[in-house]
């Protein structure tokens, strides 16, 4: 019997003897199983399931400008957890996976370490509307919106250009802070 109303692909919907598999279900031995995502519903008089299919989730698209975290660096590129959509007011849970290429910051890099640091948070835009999202960070509200001290973790201050750690009395120079950086 049907006691859910959300199912995923390969779930038990009933037995072949109480229910026919109409759409987006099917039969495997004995058992009516599941085809996609999605809300069941049961017909007992008719002795028929189906599953009709949720919403594909919303996707991001050109131009849109996003809030990301820095969860890994090469020489060239960063990659990013895109959590936020400014554009459209939406939390990502799972986030979705960005990249950013030095050719993208707008400014003269030797490499992608003078600029972000792992668990950093960026304002950038997107580029490029197919997973995995190509991320630009060029204009004046782009950049690092927030950082931790790589010591003490305790957040960095703004001071002028650079970033400073009250706890730990360091100075860290990331070349491209936004001017909506969150912490002064």
């Amino acid at each position: 019997m049907v006691d859910r109303e959300f199912v995923v692909p390969g779930d038990e919907l009933g037995v072949l003897e109480e229910y026919l598999p109409t759409l987006n279900s099917y039969v495997h031995g004995w058992v009516v199983r599941a085809k996609v995502v999605g809300s069941v519903h049961a017909d007992a008089f008719k002795h028929e399931v189906q599953v009709h299919r949720v919403k594909s989730p919303p996707v991001l698209e050109e131009n849109n400008v996003v809030q990301a975290m820095v969860v890994g660096l090469r020489d060239t590129v960063a990659f990013l957890d895109i959590f936020y959509n400014e554009s459209k007011k939406r939390l990502y849970v799972p986030p979705y996976r960005g990249a950013l290429h030095i050719s993208e910051v707008g400014l003269k890099l030797r490499n992608i370490y003078e600029l972000l640091g792992y668990g950093d948070v960026v304002r950038a835009r997107v580029i490029s509307g197919k997973p995995p999202f190509s991320l630009s960070v060029r204009g004046a509200g782009y950049g690092l919106i927030f950082a931790r001290c790589p010591k003490c973790l305790n957040p960095l201050k703004k001071r002028g250009l650079w970033l400073y750690c009250g706890n730990c009395r360091k100075i860290f120079k990331r070349k491209k802070v936004s001017k909506e950086y969150l912490v002064r």
